[in-house]
């Protein structure tokens, strides 16, 4: 059997990429209230709106650790245990522009969210009783044409199918709104699964609301969302569309937020629990401003806890995560080898820990978190994008069979492909040699690949994943 060894390092400043310091993560702010208030877009279909993804509150109030990292995690617990392989379709992005000739973002991704892209419900109906699908139809379009996976985030609402209208609803006055009317909802969502291109796809998926815990994003009580998951199940099942419907994305990194979630799970709609209307959760695994990767599965084995207690066993898809996010406002990118170090740690951590659907917030230059994709042209790959393809290929079409946490901080995740095994080892907050004996090669995230003769290889890793090759 082939052993692997992991020395600490004399210097904790001397990384294999001396840029990637690590910064502490911090969970002792006051308890928050509300989310962060959001200012509302202003955009047409034509574009996307300007609003940041989530309403995620200033202040902290979770409950997370001071430790930020869960217990080992064996491969029984992974999202993708012995003898089931990584989907491409595990690597999901949202993109505003997803159109056009430099639209599409240039590395791989196997599924977009259509969210913040001028597609909602209140984008098509502008007019009661007549809808236009003109840029739906188009991103639909280009995701297919690239074999890529689709949902669909059907909410928000038109104003004049608002029950409550309020200034502070961050896509127009009435957006957050339950409908006043669910038979025009049904209407609408029956139209939707039945455009070309969505019509008969089993690769297109819909999911009800975009972060249903956020008041700025809806109004409506948790028994009121629970009504509106079933009615839209109902509205499904007279299509010849894909069935499958993804509950409402809920942010949990706020106690009174999971609070929140906890009510929802609890619900009954027609004598069953909502959780059978849904065919996966949506989680929005935010961190705090100063969290990392490590911070995020922390507060996802949280929401395990809710879901556990209403004996909720749907799958687990992580429908937003970015890091830095501190409501609308622009915040500094880290450096970039921190950046790429960030997006891997997130897709290999999230596999390993059950999830089946990661969708970065989001594919670009996006100033309102600190781990950018791209240049400021939102077409050439940053170093995090370059991470991302990095990462995307040391996974997929492979088995992730652990990842796990040594006494030192330092994580070692292990997949196994017909061509032997990759380790990719890491350690988020000091540096450390890893040893490996049989090794064939190695590879950063920058794509930088060493090749050699199989021996015993030492290396000195930090915050960002190395990636070590052998033969077993």
């Amino acid at each position: 059997m082939l052993k692997t060894t992991v020395l600490v390092a004399a210097a904790t400043a001397a990384t294999l990429l001396a840029s990637c310091g690590a910064g502490g993560s911090s969970d002792t702010a006051s308890s928050a209230s509300s989310s962060s208030a959001l200012a509302p877009s202003g955009s047409s279909s034509a574009a996307a709106p300007a609003a940041t993804p989530t309403g995620v509150p200033t202040a902290a109030g979770t409950g997370v650790g001071t430790d930020g990292v869960l217990p080992l995690v064996s491969s029984s617990a992974s999202g993708f245990p012995t003898g089931s392989r990584v989907s491409p379709n595990f690597f999901g992005v949202h993109d505003s522009t997803p159109t056009g000739p430099n639209g599409w973002p240039l590395a791989s991704i196997g599924t977009i969210r259509l969210w913040d892209v001028g597609v909602s419900w209140r984008d098509i109906e502008k007019t009661k009783g007549r809808y236009d699908f003109t840029r739906l139809d188009a991103i639909v379009r280009q995701a297919n044409l690239k074999r890529a996976e689709t949902l669909i985030v059907l909410g928000q609402t038109p104003r004049f199918y608002a029950s409550k209208v309020q200034r502070t609803d961050v896509y127009g006055p009435g957006a957050a709104s339950m409908p006043n009317n669910l038979s025009a909802w049904k209407r609408y969502v029956q139209a939707v699964a039945s455009r070309p291109g969505v019509k008969g796809n089993k690769y297109v998926q819909f999911q009800v609301w975009n972060e249903a815990n956020v008041v700025e994003f809806w109004s409506g009580t948790p028994a009121q969302m629970a009504l509106l998951t079933k009615t839209t199940r109902d509205a499904l099942a007279t299509t010849n569309s894909s069935k499958f419907l993804l509950a409402p994305a809920l942010v949990t990194r706020a106690a009174f937020q999971r609070t929140w979630a906890d009510k929802f799970y609890a619900q009954k709609v027609g004598g069953r629990p909502v959780a059978d209307y849904v065919n996966a959760v949506s989680l929005q695994l935010y961190p705090l401003p100063t969290g990392k990767p490590e911070d995020s599965m922390t507060i996802l084995a949280q929401d395990k806890k809710i879901l556990a207690k209403y004996r909720v066993t749907k799958p687990i898809w992580n429908t937003e995560v970015n890091y830095g996010l501190n409501g609308p406002r622009n915040v500094a990118p880290l450096s970039s080898a921190l950046q790429a170090a960030t997006i891997s740690r997130t897709y290999l951590l999230n596999a390993a820990n059950g999830v089946k659907r990661v969708y970065w917030y989001r594919w670009g230059n996006t100033t309102i978190a600190n781990t950018r994709t791209t240049a400021a042209n939102e077409v050439t790959l940053s170093p995090a994008g370059t991470a991302y393809a990095i990462t995307r290929a040391w996974m997929v079409n492979a088995q992730l069979r652990s990842c796990t946490r040594n006494a030192v901080g330092t994580w070692t995740c292990t997949i196994t492909y017909s061509g032997g095994v990759r380790r990719v080892f890491w350690n988020p907050s000091r540096a450390v040699t890893v040893a490996v004996n049989g090794a064939t090669s190695h590879q950063l995230l920058d794509g930088t690949t060493r090749s050699y003769s199989a021996r015993t290889m030492r290396l000195k890793v930090g915050p960002s994943p190395v990636m070590i090759r052998s033969a077993r």
